[in-house]
């Protein structure tokens, strides 16, 4: 297993264009900006309403793991993101950034179909301490709620809250987004794994291109992770997602866009190692400068960590 001083002895070995964004890769500000954590604690029962196979999951990824990860790596904080093995019930989340408050923020996931979903946003932010909610609009692709009027007041509510959403979402859904991102400017929103591009697609790029309406608007980023996911050819470093990261760059700019991996050891689609060489190394047309704020500075602006 590669730790922070292996790391920082091959960062020290890249070439120029792929250095780190400081001198010394241990002094760079590195937020992980969406992390699922889960355990088997009878405390925080799995209890997906729809779902019931993600009752059974195979293996742990707890928060523990997590903390070590960070110290071995250097990261300064991480968004914990509530997996849907909980359900809408987001105390294990919660009980982790009470448990380490200065190194942890939250987001919760609750039901989009509650006609009081917005009184269940209020609930989990002033009475937990939750910082925002995920919202999956990917798993109902014909499903039109995401900008619907009925959704207003859950909008609204999150704009005094100071509540920011994150978005797992398909191309074609692109558009409803966009209409409530105009309606409502004092939402934080993050787009999720680079929007989802299909690769299987003969040509992904019509529908992929949608979600570039979006950098119109300053409140929203987008979230250059998970390339294992997005890649049809399954093999690091991925080159076939290098265009579509390449083109979320040039579309809008170092200023909107963040950076996350998604699971914790031992349940690692990608090692953090290869995660961080990734940005550095083959990402290559990313600046030292907007590493320093995909990786770090631009989570300041969106969340409110511990100082």
């Amino acid at each position: 297993m590669m730790t922070r001083r292996t790391f920082l002895e091959v960062g020290s070995t890249l070439p120029a264009a792929a250095q780190p964004a400081t001198a010394a890769a241990s002094e760079r500000l590195i937020i992980d900006t969406h992390l699922e954590v889960w355990n088997y604690d009878p405390k925080f029962p799995f209890n997906h309403p729809e779902r019931p196979e993600l009752k059974r999951v195979p293996i742990q990824g707890p928060i523990e793991n997590q903390v070590e990860q960070m110290k071995d790596f250097g990261l300064k904080y991480a968004v914990l993101v509530n997996p849907r093995y909980y359900g809408w019930d987001n105390s294990y989340i919660a009980h982790c950034c009470k448990t380490y408050p200065k190194l942890f923020v939250g987001h919760g996931l609750i039901n989009p179909l509650d006609p009081k979903v917005h009184e269940r946003l209020r609930y989990w932010v002033t009475e937990h301490g939750l910082q925002g909610m995920r919202f999956s609009p990917i798993y109902h692709p014909k499903d039109t709620w995401l900008n619907s009027k009925e959704h207003y007041p859950l909008w609204k509510e999150a704009e005094n809250l100071k509540a920011c959403f994150n978005f797992y979402i398909l191309p074609h859904q692109m558009p409803m987004l966009e209409d409530m991102c105009g309606r409502f400017p004092g939402v934080n929103v993050v787009v999720d794994h680079a929007g989802k591009p299909d690769l299987k697609l003969r040509d992904p790029w019509p529908e992929f291109k949608k979600m570039f309406a979006l950098k119109k608007f300053p409140q929203v980023y987008i979230s250059n992770s998970e390339p294992y996911e997005m890649s049809e050819m399954k093999s690091y470093p991925y080159p076939d997602t290098w265009p579509f990261y390449k083109a979320i760059y040039e579309e809008f700019g170092p200023k909107q866009l963040v950076w996350g991996t998604g699971y914790p050891r031992p349940r690692w689609e990608l090692p953090m190692d290869k995660e961080l060489e990734f940005v550095d190394k083959y990402c290559s047309f990313y600046t030292p400068e907007a590493r320093e704020l995909m990786l770090g500075k631009n989570a300041l602006r969106i969340w409110r960590f511990a100082s």
